[in-house]
């Protein structure tokens, strides 16, 4: 049989326990439903900041290129024989993306409106927040993470 102070200990990590479930439990509720979105906008991209360093695939790349490529270089559709709409995709021609390099790589030409090459996106050209994040990704590996 427990004595009073062990019974009085056990309340209190009982209630702390608790405390930590449902607040762990409403932070992973917060970051499923944020997941959960069907669609991301132009305006969603705005409040992408594309860190300096180790940028990310999933948190920084995947939703520019969704918004302002897959469009267009998609499974489906993919214009100019280049689809967009996955990472290994992406990566599957070294020539769109150069691992390591990123001023050898197409997709930087584009985005970066070189001579004698289309910039894309056609219509409305990425911001260059956008564009030194996607520069960071290849010279860091373009990693899928």
């Amino acid at each position: 049989m427990l004595s009073d102070p062990a019974i009085f200990l056990w309340g209190k990590m009982k209630k702390r326990y608790i405390k930590y479930l449902i607040m762990t439990s409403t932070v992973f509720i917060v970051l499923l439903s944020q997941n959960c979105k069907d669609t991301i906008t132009s305006t969603d991209l705005d409040n992408i900041v594309m860190p300096d360093s180790g940028v990310s695939y999933n948190l920084h790349i995947r939703p520019v290129l969704e918004v302002k490529c897959v469009p267009c270089h998609n499974g489906n559709s993919s214009a100019g024989g280049v689809d967009l709409s996955s990472w290994d995709k992406v990566v599957r021609d070294p020539n769109i993306v150069f691992p390591g390099s990123d001023s050898t790589s197409i997709l930087v030409w584009t985005i970066e409106k070189y001579p004698n090459v289309p910039p894309m996106p056609p219509s409305e050209w990425l911001k260059r927040n956008h564009i030194n994040g996607i520069r960071t990704w290849i010279r860091e590996g373009a990693l899928y993470n």
